[in-house]
């Protein structure tokens, strides 16, 4: 998730249909389809058909307090979950990951991509003023602790080696412009 999630919503202001879509975003169209699928099932954006077509457009409503607390209690879900493996399993591998070890480090890699979209977006939804900046920055933190709670958690039980190379394979660059 999140390779392209900045993009499409820097391209989807208005209807536009998923190969104009794919055309703009340039990359690989695997991806990009998942990732509008993702930013659709998170109702980041609108989708509606038109024929045997299919249009996008972002959704600029925000997320009231109650939506934004229904999305951390899902991720704190998750987060116990992922918590729970890392106290169960005593290693995710010597020099290389364990197929359980990478289970684990590709759940949380997912978490934390959708952790930063939200960001994402709500950076986004408070420069359109959707949002205020201050309820912005108190999500923002929110999301932040919830990530280095996870973090912290693989760092001080496991090889950091082996989690640096794994997360460093999975960084992308997250930034949209409006």
């Amino acid at each position: 998730m999140t390779h392209y999630f900045d993009k499409i919503l820097e391209f989807t202001p208005e209807w536009i249909s998923t190969n104009e879509l794919i055309k703009r975003i340039t990359g690989n169209k695997t991806l990009i389809l998942k990732d509008i699928k993702e930013a659709e099932s998170n109702g980041y954006i609108n989708f509606k058909q038109d024929g045997n077509k299919k249009f996008y457009k972002r959704n600029d409503n925000g997320d009231n307090e109650i939506g934004f607390t229904s999305i951390i209690t899902m991720m704190e879900w998750n987060q116990n979950v992922e918590l729970d493996k890392i106290k169960e399993l005593t290693t995710i591998g010597l020099y290389e990951l364990t197929p359980e070890g990478k289970e684990l480090l590709d759940h949380i890699q997912y978490e934390v991509d959708r952790a930063y979209m939200v960001m994402v977006r709500m950076n986004y939804q408070s420069k359109l003023r959707v949002i205020t900046q201050k309820t912005a920055d108190e999500r923002t933190k929110r999301l932040q602790d919830h990530i280095d709670k996870i973090m912290t958690a693989l760092t001080n039980k496991y090889s950091t080696d082996l989690i640096k190379n794994y997360f460093q394979s999975q960084v992308m660059n997250l930034q949209f412009k409006i």
